[in-house]
Formats: structure tokens, C-alpha cells, sequence
């Protein structure tokens, strides 16, 4: 009985992330770290059952298993998503970080005066929205980077500076796979200078989510890797950066929150 219930255990977790990879396109690297704590922690709760059930009903325990195995591994990822981790901020002077966790997605270039085109997939969407700035007036870079559950989902600020823009907007909470999502999906955009430069900043939800807390007003001086809000669940951040600077990140690097250098000043 006892192989049989870590068998059981083992095939549904492994199984259980390899379909969260496929989807959420969450590192490989948790199969071999909460994955391990899944089995581990549903094996010892099933067998746990199964001892305290009488002979005739520790059938029970395999029935349950599965979603023994479910409910540990939403407990793990929501322990990761609300998690608000102090990080010190090493970025000189010059050096933008990234302003959220998650996977880099595309590194576009745009033009001055043409509105830029954020990608999810083989779907293009027109950020309308920012052309109400003047971050377009000249080239610029868009970055866009991809947050899984797994992810702190709290966003900073990429630069030292005064939030001189931080505009909602409610959106239809489409699914991120619809071509429209990005320009019609709640959203919450910051702007930021300081006497260097000038940046943006856009929070896209998918349908999944019901919320984006801001945590900082228009006028507010925030210090780099300061937290600028929150998302709820899957979501997506997108950076707007001067064309002079160099972008330091490629394509499916995974990013971090304060932490990693997306760009740098030439």
C-alpha cells in the first residue's frame, strides 16, 4: 500500500506541473522544488489517512490522494504569489531594474509616433493608451514580461523618481488570448521621470483578475524598488524605455522584481 499511495502521489503532482509549465510557462526548476514538497507533503497526509481508517475503507486515501495533491500545491503557489520579499537594491546609478517578476516575452522597438504593438503569443494588440503621453515622441523600447502564479506578483518602481502619470482603467476582463485583451483588459499605467529620463509603466490583467492595487499616488516620489502595486494572479507587465538605453535582458530570461538589470544607460 505504502508504494502504491507515493506511485499515486508522485505521477499526479509531476503530472500536475508538467500542465501548469505548458500553460502558465512556469521554470521547469519546480518540478524539482515545490513539486518535491507536493509529494512529500500529500504522501505523508494520505498515508496519515489511510492508517487511521479502518482496513475496509483505506481505499479512501488513493480516492483522496489526488486532491490531497491539488489542494497542497495551491496552497504552495499561493504562499508564493502573496508573498512581499525584501530585496536590497544593488542597481548603480544609470541602471534601470526590472519592475516586475516573470519571463521576458518580446523586445520590440518602436518608432516615434507609432503606437506600440504588444505581442501574447501569435496575437497583436495596439497599447492606444499611451499614446495620450509624450513617451512616444521619440523611439523607445517595449518590453513585455510575462508573470506566472509563481511569481510575486507586487510590482516596483524600475528608476528613482516622481510618478508624474498613474492612470486606470477598469477594462472587460477579457482572457489574454483574445486579440483585443491588451487594449481592453483592466490596466493600471505609471509614468515616471527624473531628470535623466522618462519611463512607463503598464499592469495588464487577464480575465482571471479582479483587481490592480495601487499603492502609490500621481505626485509621488518613489526610491528604485519601491513597490508601485499589485496584480492578482496571471498577468502581464509591460516597460517603456528610452531608445538610448541598452537593453540588458533577452527573450525568455526569467526577470526579477527590483533585482534584475533590464537596461542600462550607454
Amino acid at each position: 500500500m505504502l508504494e502504491l499511495l507515493l506511485v499515486e502521489t508522485i505521477i499526479v503532482s509531476t503530472l500536475l506541473y508538467l500542465y501548469l509549465h505548458k500553460k502558465t510557462r512556469i521554470s521547469l526548476k519546480f518540478l524539482y522544488m515545490d513539486n518535491i514538497a507536493v509529494i512529500v507533503i500529500a504522501f505523508l497526509l494520505s498515508y496519515g489517512l489511510a492508517m487511521i481508517l479502518p482496513e475496509a475503507w483505506q481505499w479512501v486515501a488513493y480516492v483522496l490522494n489526488p486532491g490531497l495533491a491539488v489542494g497542497v500545491a495551491f496552497a504552495l503557489t499561493m504562499i508564493r504569489f502573496w508573498r512581499t520579499p525584501k530585496r536590497k537594491i544593488t542597481a548603480k546609478e544609470g541602471e534601470i531594474v526590472s519592475p516586475a517578476d516573470g519571463n521576458v516575452i518580446y523586445i520590440t522597438k518602436v518608432e516615434a509616433g507609432e503606437v506600440p504593438i504588444s505581442i501574447k503569443g501569435n496575437r497583436y494588440s495596439r497599447l492606444e493608451e499611451l499614446t495620450k503621453t509624450d513617451l512616444l515622441d521619440k523611439p523607445c523600447w517595449l518590453i513585455g514580461i510575462n508573470m506566472t502564479p509563481f511569481d510575486v506578483h507586487k510590482n516596483c518602481a524600475p528608476i528613482n523618481g516622481k510618478v508624474i502619470l498613474n492612470q486606470h482603467f477598469n477594462g472587460k476582463f477579457l482572457s489574454l488570448k483574445d486579440a483585443s485583451a491588451l487594449s481592453e483588459n483592466e490596466r493600471n499605467t505609471y509614468v515616471m521621470e527624473n531628470d535623466k529620463l522618462k519611463i512607463g509603466i503598464v499592469q495588464i490583467a487577464s480575465r482571471l483578475v479582479r483587481r490592480i492595487d495601487s499603492y502609490v499616488k500621481q505626485g509621488t516620489s518613489v526610491q528604485k524598488g519601491d513597490w508601485l502595486g499589485m496584480i492578482r494572479f496571471g498577468s502581464q507587465v509591460d516597460v517603456i524605455l528610452p531608445i538610448e538605453y541598452d537593453v540588458k535582458v533577452e527573450l525568455k530570461q526569467q526577470t526579477y522584481a527590483g533585482k534584475t538589470i533590464i537596461a542600462t544607460s550607454k
